[in-house]
């Protein structure tokens, strides 16, 4: 499976020769940078913050299953509700007492939620081999010139726990097999005057939330 290149808007990349420097100790230290958080289960974008207060028979199906997944805990609570719709001239107005349910991270659940993700996440990438690298020149928007690489190379995920093999998570995911042994493809660029890397991985489609 080839994942897509990230689209780079702000500068060109012009090919001008190639070497075989092995630039893979320091791409894998950029890469463990996101140690147990390369794969994601995104929740929904009214769902994701926690805790959440949930009321009015919302559709929870998906924090109901993290529930039984033991990473969310529920409690009841109640508030007091105005009726939008109520004659504003009718005063006083009585709020309605209404209930609700709570949904809080578990101390399990906090080792995988990323509240800047809205996600629960796991594994790392391990880089497997450089296959090749290519020096280009980097023209900014500015006319701005740099020199890097474009670093091609191949991976692949490990340390998945699992829970996040659950077939029950198929139901609101769509999700490709997650095999440690499965290898995957990127290109990576690094950039001279930085020293640092564009891992080439922006995000992977190996699981989606399904609409």
């Amino acid at each position: 499976m080839n994942l897509k290149y990230p689209l780079i808007t702000t500068f060109s990349l012009l090919l001008f020769g190639c070497n075989n420097v092995d630039y893979k100790q320091s791409l894998q230290e950029t890469l463990s940078r996101e140690d147990n958080r390369a794969l994601c289960y995104f929740l929904p974008n009214n769902q994701n913050i926690f805790p959440n207060d949930v009321f009015f028979d919302k559709q929870t199906e998906i924090l109901d299953l993290f529930v039984d997944l033991k990473f969310l805990k529920t409690k009841n609570i109640t508030a007091q509700y105005y009726d939008a719709n109520t004659d504003i001239t009718t005063l006083p107005r009585s709020p309605t007492k209404i209930e609700g349910l709570r949904y809080q991270l578990t101390e399990e659940g906090k080792k995988y939620f990323i509240g800047s993700k809205g996600a629960f996440c796991f594994g790392n990438i391990i880089l497997d081999k450089i296959e090749k690298t290519q020096s280009v020149k980097i023209e900014y928007t500015n006319y701005q010139v740099d020199s890097g690489k474009w670093v091609y190379y191949y991976y692949h995920y490990t340390n998945i726990p699992a829970w996040a093999q659950d077939k029950r998570l198929e139901q609101y995911y769509k999700r490709i097999s997650l095999n440690n042994e499965i290898l995957f493809d990127a290109r990576a660029t690094y950039f001279d005057s930085k020293d640092t890397y564009d891992t080439g991985i922006e995000q992977t489609d190996l699981i989606t939330l399904k609409h």
